[in-house]
């Protein structure tokens, strides 16, 4: 029976040596609908952040959650809910600034650029001084979303400052899809959306555009940015990286076969478009498929003067993590 037992000890001393694995770390990751959106759709169906997690010593699993605008994912983002959020520059901008002294939100990388259009079914409507409370704007979230601000930044730049929030009024939050299909119904008459959402409006020769926000901007801007806690980012440092990696090489994927990724975004959103219909969008020579974030400046200075944001800096790498201060971002 002597042995037995040293058998029975010397068994568990070897099984409490023998190293633990770790779990794997689920991350909860932010997506929506649009061409603006491609490159994350790219890393989920080639799972490219699971791939340089892998790298980097990390297994995680993740998570794809579908948002609509940036004001719920915000709210997920700082109840724990979510630990990667995408959204437009001003949204990013609205929690940096609220969070700088607990949460630290910051940014992680741009996802993708295009222009966006304000389009209108309303005839009488050639400017944004001719809209009046007759009409509906449809955009994701009124005040804070990509494109409420740049119906400020248009409406200071066409009628002067004291004209900033003149449009505001007319604008109602609903997601793009609601509002397409809403417009083109007529229960709404203006929609301020993007790719491939504004493509198929303005099929319909009843639309036509009203503002072109690279107007209203100067310049190309991130249709989204990816962004996070401070306290997800030291919990997981290796991961900050290896997203970042995962987000260009998914960019680079999209810019040197167009195919292949028309193929991807069918799959995973357009589901009833045909391929002449994907490259169609895809081809735009100005979608542009880089992690460099532009002109987040830009929407900082407006934000401030209007009051929509408090905190300020003259670097834009104050409101992104270190992981791309390499890029050429403004």
């Amino acid at each position: 029976m002597k042995w037995i037992r040293q058998v029975f000890a010397a068994g568990l001393v070897s099984l409490m040596a023998a190293p633990a694995f770790a779990a794997p770390v689920n991350v909860r990751i932010a997506k929506q609908p649009g061409v603006g959106y491609l490159p994350l759709m790219v890393m989920e169906h080639e799972k490219l952040f699971e791939k340089y997690a892998k790298k980097a010593g990390v297994d995680i699993t993740t998570e794809w959650l579908k948002f609509t605008g940036g004001a719920a994912m915000n709210e997920a983002l700082l109840s724990g809910n979510l630990d990667i959020a995408t959204g437009g520059i001003p949204p990013l901008l609205t929690i940096w600034s609220k969070t700088q002294n607990n949460y630290k939100v910051k940014g992680i990388a741009s996802i993708s650029s295009h222009p966006q259009f304000l389009v209108t079914t309303n005839p009488k409507v050639k400017t944004l001084a001719d809209f009046s409370s007759v009409d509906k704007i449809a955009l994701p979230a009124v005040k804070i979303s990509n494109q409420a601000v740049m119906i400020q930044m248009a409406a200071i730049k066409q009628m002067g400052e004291a004209k900033a929030f003149s449009v505001d009024p007319y604008t109602i939050s609903m997601g793009h899809g609601d509002a397409m299909a809403a417009m083109l119904g007529g229960s709404i008459d203006a929609h301020f959306g993007q790719s491939p959402f504004q493509d198929i409006e303005l099929k319909d020769p009843r639309v036509h555009v009203v503002l072109n926000s690279y107007d209203a901007v100067g310049g190309p801007y991130p249709i989204a940015v990816a962004y996070a806690t401070d306290r997800f980012i030291q919990q997981n440092p290796k991961l900050l990286k290896a997203f970042v990696d995962a987000l260009k090489e998914a960019q680079g994927m999209i810019r040197s076969d167009i195919n292949y990724a028309a193929k991807v975004w069918i799959e995973m959103d357009v589901k009833k478009f045909s391929m002449d219909d994907a490259l169609a969008i895809l081809k735009n020579p100005k979608m542009i498929w880089d992690a460099a974030p532009q002109n987040t400046l830009t929407f900082l200075k407006h934000m401030n003067k209007v009051g929509l944001v408090e905190r300020t800096t003259t670097n834009w790498k104050d409101v992104y993590f270190p992981a791309i201060y390499d890029l050429n971002g403004s």
